[in-house]
């Protein structure tokens, strides 16, 4: 189980701010082996999605968002969250060493083409 909340906030110079905060209770074998890009890396990808969309006004389309996700540039886009989440992490105190070793199992995760 987990919990998000989303606010919308006018921003002073125009436009609209989108916040999001997503609480889940992970457990502590689970948190070492992937760390918050885990999550991240996934809503860092939806929220990517939800860009496109507000951008075109087109639905996305299931077919293309596969083939984008196992393309080099989708592939790129999830190696380089996974390394932010990786810093994110650092910062908030984790051991850069076991920060990346969760990032790069996370990455792996994300960019798994199953051949």
């Amino acid at each position: 189980m987990s919990w998000i909340e989303v606010r919308l906030m006018t921003e002073p110079e125009g436009g609209t701010r989108l916040v999001l905060e997503h609480i889940a209770h992970v457990d502590d074998e689970r948190w070492a082996e992937f760390g918050p890009g885990a999550v991240g890396v996934g809503w860092d990808m939806g929220f990517m999605g939800l860009a496109v969309h507000l951008s075109s006004g087109r639905p996305a389309d299931p077919r293309e968002s596969a083939e984008w996700a196992a393309s080099a540039e989708g592939r790129q886009f999830m190696l380089l969250a996974s390394q932010r989440w990786c810093a994110a992490s650092v910062a908030a105190g984790t051991d850069e060493a076991a920060a990346r070793a969760a990032a790069d199992r996370t990455t792996a995760a994300y960019t798994a083409t199953g051949s």
